[in-house]
């Protein structure tokens, strides 16, 4: 009976361990299932692998401003095609629009002033002038008169010697009137003096400069599109202040779609820019991408993105290459990580 009991007993330890073990399977990580799954490569003997990173046509353009301002209005919304020029942000510009009516009145004054100095010689200054002219004309010939009777009279002593004193001081000082009425009516005829006018321009200058260095401020609160194209992210909200060394809204054109790829510094000599090459989405190597050459870049860069693989160098440099997604309606994701896989010519 004892040796019978022993066998239940072992059968059932056996049985139970079995059971363990199908728990344990059965618990297994889906992302370690998915590694035990082969991966599909191209039809490609010899090939070289990397890391490609999906982006708009013309990059990701990150948008900010040098103005540490409040955002007055977001004027759009995140997938929103926008065209080159349209307005994306607003910035708060109330004190710059204060000091541009201060700055224009400013040189609306210069400019009224500069108008009246190229205006002279005003009409009425001319016959003023000429007036002064003619009437000390008429003072200097009487006086001239007066004194000239004193001078030809046939007994000098006649008139006392203060009277011919006035008289001669009288026509010395009708001769000086005559001389500084010829001078004020040539000034006047002349119109305004040139160093007078150089001045009154110079300051209409300075003037009109600061109008146009605060409309150009004003400008700059009103964020324009560079390109056409999406938005693809906004990244701040009305109210808050935008900070200049931070990207507010990030914007693309994704008519096309390119791949930055990354491949490892010691495939370098591997790798042929007209090659074929191709891209799988990562988790799907059943859906082929095809890719277009555009260039190399010229400088290599430490590495950012990993593909997973057991065998991968992470302390390294990397060798980036851009190539143009040729395969439409991809519904690819911008920052999308893509498995690469470019022909070695070795095949």
């Amino acid at each position: 009976m004892s040796r019978r009991y022993f066998y239940y007993f072992l059968l059932a330890t056996l049985f139970g361990i079995l059971l363990i073990f199908i728990y344990f399977v059965g618990k297994i990580p889906e992302k370690e299932k998915a590694k035990s799954v082969p991966l599909v490569h191209p039809q490609f003997v010899n090939y070289v692998s990397g890391v490609g990173i999906v982006e708009p046509e013309s990059g990701n353009i990150m948008i900010s401003s040098n103005f540490n301002r409040v955002v007055d209005k977001v004027n759009v919304s995140v997938n929103d095609r926008v065209k080159k020029g349209e307005i994306l942000l607003q910035l708060d510009n109330q004190d710059l629009l204060a000091n541009l009516r201060i700055k224009q009145k400013e040189y609306e004054k210069t400019l009224a002033n500069l108008h009246k100095l190229e205006a002279l010689p005003r009409s009425e200054d001319l016959i003023i002038a000429k007036e002064t002219l003619n009437r000390a004309q008429t003072a200097l010939n009487e006086s001239k008169i007066q004194y000239d009777m004193v001078t030809n009279l046939p007994n000098p002593r006649a008139i006392s010697k203060e009277e011919q004193d006035r008289r001669l001081y009288k026509y010395q000082q009708a001769e000086a009137d005559l001389e500084e009425a010829k001078a004020q009516f040539e000034k006047v005829k002349s119109g305004a003096w040139q160093p007078d006018l150089n001045i009154a321009r110079q300051e209409v200058e300075e003037v009109k400069a600061g109008v146009e260095a605060i409309e150009s401020e004003i400008q700059r609160t009103y964020i324009k599109s560079p390109i056409d194209g999406t938005v693809l992210q906004i990244k701040i909200h009305e109210g808050e202040t935008l900070d200049p060394s931070k990207a507010a809204l990030i914007l693309g054109n994704i008519d096309e779609l390119n791949l930055k790829v990354s491949i490892d510094q010691f495939n370098i000599t591997k790798f042929y820019p007209n090659s074929s090459a191709v891209a799988f989405r990562q988790g799907d190597h059943l859906t082929e991408f095809p890719l277009k050459f555009i260039h190399a870049e010229p400088s290599m860069i430490p590495k950012k993105y990993l593909t997973n693989d057991a065998q991968e160098k992470v302390d390294t440099q990397v060798f980036e290459i851009l190539y143009r997604i040729t395969k439409n309606n991809s519904h690819l994701y911008i920052g999308e990580q893509m498995d690469v896989y470019i022909k070695s010519e070795n095949n």
